[in-house]
């Protein structure tokens, strides 16, 4: 996950256009003015060798800014080689050669989660993509009168370069925007990908076997440069798939659950099917840590107002009681050094709409789960590409932007969609959520029937003094040796384990104070984050790059529970 923003215009107060954008790339962020534009991107090394963008074309007149994953760049580098170019050594690098083999036409060959803004000044067009289903946000503002163009991950950064609200415009999913460079006029907007609407297979195992496939892609390149993952777990089916799929994978993970109203038994449960694989952490969280999250997260977060209806009747991301839950998980998941997050985002949108045969569950159900013999009669129904799907996957973004968190979605890789779509309507309609009650039953993971589980964050609050967590399946404490050197800092190490680094904790030296506090030693081996210190005690912190803030919520209480 990154961010990025340009614009055929000076950026001189890149402090207040970036600061939405800016958590997103928390490692570094480039400034590159080049052919009257622009061009600021801001970056999260997940993947190969850490790459700072603009990317360049070898004549420099082609540029691309990126943000998401790409997960097939490992065969596009080799497909390079074959055809005598350099390897890639990251996954942004296989976009521009992609463009200039397909055109516009490129996103097909890639397979990902991302949001792309090519520029190229030697055809005068730029071309603006998104995945099938927009996982990564982008906005765009065009002016022929004024002759401007700008483009960035979030609104934000738009409406503080002085573009009107009424003239920024959402690139939407599944979208090919190409635009004119000398009349700045759209030229055409297209979709690049297709489902097929044909339902005729009787089986689920290809389903299954697709979405362990995009679990493994959305895993694969995370250990090379130790990252670790987590999942946030509930007591329903979407995330339980995702924890039962790493763990029949041997991928070792975080599980963060809140206890709210998930049922204790089932996590319980969980934990013990995937005591090899996953450290569990269930919490209790306290009152007053809930309003000390809602309060960081309203100043911290990119604002965004919902597009559609859904149970709650909350209307946008920072009053929704489910994303002050996630932001507080994903800081515990931060805590633990955990920088990647698989949600299971997407499954209730598109494998049962929100309910189960006829019966609608929520308001956004559009047909009550009950799938016709002619799909195309109900297809695209509302929200499987906008609705509820637009708004929370811009709830997942945002959230897990502000604490530099990478979001993965594999029940929206397209390959796994299209396996469900296929099933024929008896097999889709036979039971709740069919291919994932049929991997349930085939795995031996624990599950209830025909139940969905919401995510009620603020139900049974405890008005302890501290929030509570409960540790199942502690992963064994990491050994990262020494952390990344930076002035101010005092690393205090003991011996590790045989054979391996020290074990050493970072802090700042003396009466120094923590300017920015994400440094954290990840169960992979790796360092994660970084610790700035300020000298002599002296100056101001940037708290939104500290975990635990001084006016932010506490750590919680952590009780190791053995199984």
């Amino acid at each position: 996950m990154c961010s990025f923003l340009a614009a055929n215009q000076l950026i001189a107060n890149l402090a207040f256009v970036n600061f939405f954008l800016r958590p997103r790339g928390p490692d570094a962020t480039s400034h590159v003015r080049m052919h009257g534009f622009d061009f600021v991107h801001n970056l999260l090394h997940m993947t190969g060798e850490r790459r700072p963008q603009p990317f360049f074309s070898h004549d420099g007149r082609i540029l691309a800014l990126f943000n998401g994953e790409i997960y097939n760049w490992r065969k596009l580098s080799q497909d390079a080689e074959e055809q005598g170019l350099p390897a890639f050594q990251s996954d942004g690098e296989a976009i521009l050669p992609a463009y200039q083999t397909a055109g516009e036409s490129f996103p097909l060959a890639l397979q990902g989660e991302f949001a792309i803004a090519i520029f190229d000044f030697e055809s005068q067009k730029a071309v603006f993509a998104t995945d099938v289903f927009g996982t990564k946000p982008l906005w765009y503002s065009l002016s022929f009168r004024k002759q401007k163009l700008a483009v960035a991950s979030y609104k934000s950064g738009l409406l503080r370069l002085g573009f009107r609200s009424q003239d920024i415009h959402m690139v939407g999913p599944n979208r090919i925007l190409t635009i004119c460079l000398q009349s700045f006029r759209v030229l055409k907007q297209t979709s690049a990908f297709e489902f097929d609407l044909r339902q005729f297979k009787t089986s689920t195992d290809d389903f299954i076997h697709a979405f362990n496939r995009a679990v493994k892609l959305r895993t694969d390149d995370l250990a090379p440069t130790g990252r670790p993952l987590f999942v946030g777990l509930s007591s329903g089916f979407d995330s339980g798939a995702i924890h039962a799929s790493l763990h029949q994978q041997a991928v070792r993970h975080h599980a963060f659950a809140l206890l709210a109203e998930e049922m204790p038994q089932m996590l319980h449960d969980r934990a013990i099917y995937a005591k090899a694989s996953s450290e569990v952490s269930v919490v209790l969280m306290n009152d007053l840590d809930f309003d000390l999250e809602r309060r960081w997260l309203s100043e911290r977060a990119e604002p965004f107002t919902y597009l559609g209806k859904n149970f709650t009747g909350q209307r946008n991301v920072l009053d929704d009681f489910a994303a002050i839950g996630l932001s507080y998980i994903v800081r515990l998941s931060r805590d633990r050094g955990a920088l990647c997050y698989l949600s299971g985002t997407g499954a209730d949108e598109i494998l049962s709409d929100y309910g189960f045969a006829g019966k609608k569950w929520c308001p956004q159900s559009s047909f009550g789960g009950l799938f016709p013999e002619n799909l195309s009669t109900i297809f695209p129904w509302a929200e499987f590409f906008l609705s509820t799907q637009r708004d929370y996957l811009h709830k997942e973004e945002h959230v897990a932007g502000a604490h530099g968190v990478e979001g993965r979605y594999p029940f929206l890789d397209p390959r796994v969609v299209q396996e469900y779509l296929w099933l024929a309507p008896e097999v889709k309609n036979r039971e709740y959520k069919a291919p994932l009650h049929d991997a349930f039953q085939s795995w031996g993971y624990p599950f209830e029937k025909r139940k969905k589980t919401g995510f009620a964050a603020k139900a049974n609050l405890v008005s302890d003094t501290s929030s509570v967590l409960w540790r199942y399946n502690a992963h064994p404490a990491p050994a990262c040796g020494l952390p990344p050197p930076a002035p101010q800092q005092l690393a205090i190490c003991e011996d590790g384990p045989a054979a391996s680094q020290p074990r050493c904790e970072a802090r700042c030296a003396a009466l120094g104070r923590p300017l920015v506090d994400t440094l954290r030693c990840g169960h992979l081996g790796a360092w994660v984050g970084r610790l700035d210190c300020a000298r002599d005690g002296g100056g101001g912190g940037d708290d939104g790059a500290t975990l635990w803030p001084e006016e932010g919520p506490r750590p919680p209480l952590v009780i190791e529970r053995p199984l």
